[in-house]
């Protein structure tokens, strides 16, 4: 099967930082290529006239303005430019001239059974010129931005709705995003969610899961960039609230623009002495943390999806997640995990008390369940999900 994705989500050039741009869908595409299907990426990358270079976006657009081919991990990637202005929409004539790049990309006698694209400005706009131009099916999977500007940008919610009849399938990062989708009244035949998988060798091994599970609870651990939709500073005053008669204590690794504000009501609360600012820590370090603690809690909002909170499951944490967004329906709340509202202090206060006066047998059932949920949802078998949507819908096109 020959797929063409094309998307701003893709790392841009070769070493691009993961602290920059996520790797979520390359991780998928990989997967794909390693089971034998052929995969043309096409990265757009917005770029700024030169007037706004003095914005450090626009800098950081410039610095990678021209068009260029490169391989990232065995997936070809070629990276295509589209001018930006702040604040406007896309231009007709600017969709034009991306199209044409990428039918000269594809000139080379690949032809696509199918184009896949995420995140749908400009992505989608582009993906609907290249459909009508080669006749092959059109798959689209939104993300939580896609649905905050179709509730926010009557033009763009009017765009896309005039081509929505053209996308074979469409598919959401959570089910969370789907529903949030249909209170749009926005309906489509064929739907799907496809979240991120983790690495099953991620997954904590027997030994330490029964060490973990004979031993009380002491440690409540978050990683997070450090900015205000993580709701870091909730966390902390639920903390602050149940930690003076318990031997718990905080963790909290991230770095970011909110990091002065937390400090400082860290140094404002009774429990500061209790609470442990870890910076900036690597993946393998983030883990191994997770591993070490008993309690994962992050109520961040908006939250497409959060593969963070799946790999705290996967360590053997009683792990709590936002009510209403991205991990809302992978943690059923009490069965697998706890769910809390966002920003409320109160309610997230209960379930940490909650999750702490679990009894032994209870503890271990729902780090049982969050387990199960973990070993099925690995990126290889959600790979193998998002390709059979794919083959799915070629199928269906075809026979229409």
């Amino acid at each position: 099967m020959k797929i063409l994705l094309i998307t701003t989500l893709y790392p841009g050039y070769e070493g691009q930082s993961r602290k920059e741009k996520s790797y979520a869908l390359h991780y998928f595409v990989k997967d794909w290529v390693s089971l034998g299907h052929e995969v043309k990426v096409v990265k757009v990358w917005p770029k700024y006239p030169s007037l706004f270079n003095f914005f450090e976006k626009g800098k950081k657009a410039t610095s990678h303005k021209h068009d260029q081919k490169f391989f990232l991990e065995g997936v070809e990637v070629n990276r295509v430019s589209i001018t930006k202005f702040p604040k406007l929409e896309y231009s007709n004539t600017d969709i034009q001239k991306a199209r044409n790049k990428i039918l000269k990309i594809i000139s080379d006698g690949f032809h696509p059974n199918i184009v896949v694209c995420h995140m749908f400005n400009p992505s989608l706009f582009i993906a609907n010129e290249i459909k009508k131009d080669i006749n092959t099916p059109l798959v689209l999977t939104m993300h939580q931005s896609d649905v905050n500007h179709l509730r926010n940008y009557k033009k763009r919610f009017n765009r896309f709705t005039s081509i929505m009849n053209n996308i074979d399938s469409i598919g959401f990062r959570s089910s969370a995003l789907k529903l949030k989708f249909e209170e749009l009244k926005l309906d489509h035949e064929r739907t799907f969610v496809i979240p991120s998988g983790i690495e099953e060798k991620l997954i904590i091994n027997e030994t330490l899961l029964r060490e973990k599970g004979n031993s009380p609870i002491k440690t409540i651990f978050v990683a997070a960039s450090l900015i205000k939709l993580k709701n870091i500073d909730v966390l902390i005053r639920a903390f602050d609230r149940i930690s003076s008669e318990k031997n718990i204590v905080l963790k909290i690794a991230g770095d970011g623009p909110e990091r002065e504000k937390l400090v400082k009501l860290m140094n404002s609360v009774d429990s500061k002495d209790k609470i442990e600012f870890l910076g900036f820590l690597n993946r393998e370090q983030v883990l191994d943390e997770m591993q070490k603690s008993d309690i994962f809690a992050m109520v961040s909002s908006p939250e497409t999806f959060g593969l963070v909170y799946l790999e705290a499951m996967a360590k053997g944490c009683i792990t709590i997640g936002s009510k209403g967004e991205g991990i809302d329906g992978v943690i059923q709340d009490g069965i697998n995990g706890f769910l809390c509202e966002p920003r409320n202090v109160n309610e997230l206060t209960s379930v940490l008390n909650k999750s702490l006066m679990l009894e032994e047998n209870q503890k271990k059932i729902i780090v049982k369940n969050a387990l199960s949920t973990a070993r099925n949802m690995t990126q290889k078998q959600l790979s193998s999900h998002y390709l059979e949507v794919v083959e799915q819908t070629i199928i269906k096109f075809q026979n229409t």
